[in-house]
């Protein structure tokens, strides 16, 4: 499973051709490569492949619709024998043997990184996942135990297009202060990293990914996201408390067999958790911002799907109090 950036990498001669030949060249016979090919934003026309209204759900799609997330998917895509998942949203493109089997179980997610979907097949078959120029905050697989655990932040749900914005209730460190979740990652043993080109590349064994996450979000499901503390809300100290306690929960109980729990809930978990905006919140926290466009405003939140601000890029997130997993301000 690759995730990456061509032009990270400098120059490369041939191109993306030339970087996917190689990469399925190391995969073998019996391997795949598989990328991701995802569509816009879910603010943008092209949100969703169009065709999915008219065939899904199907064990592989039939779409060619082009993805958004690169050249490097959009090369394995445009292969004569490639194949795609099914997923409306966050589809992935994946050639050699055993990139059916990868793939084929998208259609029964209700999430883009839930039940059967590539990042849960990849743990099976024991495989890598490869930052090739990229770093932490493109990796996707964080929300597999996200959708496994149906953390309290998986919210802002559209079933139609099967698509959860993940964090409303919370800023994810993974994005915010991707440093930091790249250290924890390579002190305990799981990722590794070396140049390539002009860029580093980093990577990571399924099943120690899967395995370090449901470890640590068994201590604490609010591990991957930033909250207020008490009555402050200092998002660096709390990224790096949650940091520190990530790597401590994991070397004090290093169970790389973890993963099999985390494939085990990811076949029994429910409906998500539905986004609440609230009409009564904690005026008090210093989080709090006030009202901007008929919502109660939340520096610790992130920003709804269905909402851009070019004029107010800072703090927009709508305040989810009742959802909170802090008590509420005025109660402490």
């Amino acid at each position: 499973m690759i995730h990456g950036s061509l032009s990270s990498l400098g120059i490369v001669e041939g191109g993306a051709a030339t970087l996917v030949n190689a990469l399925i060249e190391s995969a073998g016979y019996e391997g795949a490569v598989i990328a991701p090919s995802f569509r816009d934003s879910i603010r943008s026309d092209h949100y969703a492949l169009q065709a999915c209204s008219n065939c899904c759900p199907q064990n592989l799609c039939p779409s060619r619709e082009r993805g958004y997330t690169g050249i490097i998917g959009e090369t394995v895509r445009q292969l004569s024998d490639s194949v795609r998942s099914c997923h409306p949203t966050h589809s992935w493109v994946g050639v050699g043997k055993n990139a059916s089997y990868l793939l084929s179980g998208h259609r029964n997610s209700l999430t883009p990184c839930g039940k059967d979907s590539p990042f849960f097949r990849l743990m099976q078959n024991n495989g890598q996942v490869l930052l090739l120029g990229v770093g932490v905050n493109s990796l996707t697989n964080i929300h597999a135990v996200e959708d496994a655990r149906n953390v309290p932040y998986l919210s802002a749900v559209d079933p139609i297009h099967r698509h959860a914005t993940y964090t409303t209730n919370g800023k994810r460190i993974q994005y915010v202060y991707p440093e930091l979740i790249q250290i924890v990652l390579r002190e305990a043993g799981i990722l590794r990293s070396k140049k390539i080109g002009a860029g580093f590349t980093h990577v990571l064994w399924a099943r120690e990914l899967g395995s370090f996450l449901w470890v640590v979000t068994e201590d604490d499901p609010w591990c991957l996201v930033l909250r207020p503390q008490g009555d402050k809300y200092e998002p660096f100290e709390d990224a790096c408390s949650k940091a520190t306690r990530m790597l401590s929960s994991w070397n004090n109980n290093p169970d790389r067999g973890a993963w099999e729990k985390l494939l085990t809930i990811s076949n029994t978990t429910g409906e998500p958790n539905t986004f609440k905006p609230t009409d009564k919140p904690s005026k008090n926290c210093p989080a709090y911002r006030g009202m901007l466009r008929g919502y109660h405003r939340c520096a610790a939140n992130d920003l709804p799907a269905w909402e851009k601000f070019d004029d107010y890029p800072k703090e927009p997130g709508v305040a989810t109090c009742e959802q909170c997993n802090w008590p509420k301000y005025d109660e402490r």
